[in-house]
């Protein structure tokens, strides 16, 4: 169980054994089997390989090395540019310096490899339930996990090294046979913004659904949070190039709640097949977990 606080003495445990926590928590949720478990503890051996990302610097080389290397035309490879900074061109269990790589290093295309362990901590996101806009610096209320208790922290606009939003799509279908077909109807579409601290290996989850804001404020939480993103993007680098992703729909985990209180009606009651909330939430924790990867990588490296 990962947990905030010490199950036995309720003493606050360290960052280190947080973090490490929520790794085994994730291999646990991953694990087919109690075998498969119990091969992921003992770590890889000689024969496994670990999953890299493979990204691309769009912006670090030029629209005719980026269609050769990526056997994509110029137009594409321009498109490419325009959409984002960084690409993620695949995820592999290649061994370091595979061919593909090497290829890469020859035709002179700037990219990056990053091991899985880099990322996977991040897919997890801490959620703030609120933010004091009037406190100085930012107070925010937030829960590591879903059973630990309410703590508060500061938020330190320096220590943040990347900000990413996205416009989050939703819709709801009627069963899980109809996953598939069209949806009956479009929900409102909702906004997520995460908050990469140089020092946390989780991002802050800023959902406006869900998080409250004290102090003087604007009219909605809405509009609260796009003020609060303007204000940090001031010395955070901000990333909103999700929004050119296609998005994949899958179950979403965290339905709207004015989905838990649809009723059936007294005709129709039995009869009523069962609601199922659709969103690319998860689409968008593993965009913004890899590409928060990135930013610490290149803000270690003293670059963009």
């Amino acid at each position: 169980m990962a947990r905030e606080n010490c199950v036995y003495c309720g003493a606050p445990l360290s960052a280190k054994v947080l973090e490490a926590a929520a790794l085994a928590a994730e291999r646990v949720l991953q694990s087919k089997s109690l075998d498969h478990l119990e091969a992921a503890a003992r770590g890889p051996t000689r024969d496994q390989t670990t999953r890299r990302y493979l990204i691309i610097d769009t912006a670090g080389t030029t629209p005719e090395t980026l269609a050769r290397a990526c056997s994509i035309s110029v137009w594409e490879a321009r498109q490419w540019r325009a959409a984002s900074r960084y690409r993620l061109l695949k995820v592999s269990a290649e061994l370091p310096d595979g061919a593909q790589e090497s290829g890469f290093k020859e035709i002179g295309l700037t990219f990056l490899a990053l091991p899985e362990h880099t990322v996977a901590p991040a897919r997890n996101p801490i959620v703030l339930e609120s933010v004091d806009l009037s406190a100085a610096p930012l107070q925010c209320t937030l829960r590591h996990h879903a059973e630990a208790p309410a703590t508060r922290r500061e938020l330190i606009e320096p220590d943040v090294a990347l900000i990413v939003s996205a416009s989050i799509k939703r819709e709801r279908v009627k069963d899980a046979s109809s996953l598939r077909a069209r949806a009956d109807s479009r929900l409102q579409d909702a906004f997520l913004v995460h908050l990469h601290l140089k020092k946390e290996a989780r991002p802050w989850e800023i959902d406006p659904r869900r998080t409250g804001y004290e102090g003087a404020s604007l009219a909605s939480a809405h509009m609260s949070t796009l003020d609060l993103v303007r204000r940090l993007s001031v010395r955070a680098p901000h990333d909103e190039a999700f929004k050119t992703i296609v998005p994949a729909l899958s179950l979403g985990a965290d339905p709207p709640s004015d989905l838990t209180g649809l009723k059936k009606t007294a005709k129709g009651a039995g009869k009523e097949p069962k609601v199922i909330v659709l969103d690319n939430v998860a689409q968008f924790r593993e965009y913004s977990a890899w590409r928060g990867a990135v930013g610490k990588q290149r803000l270690n490296l003293g670059s963009g």
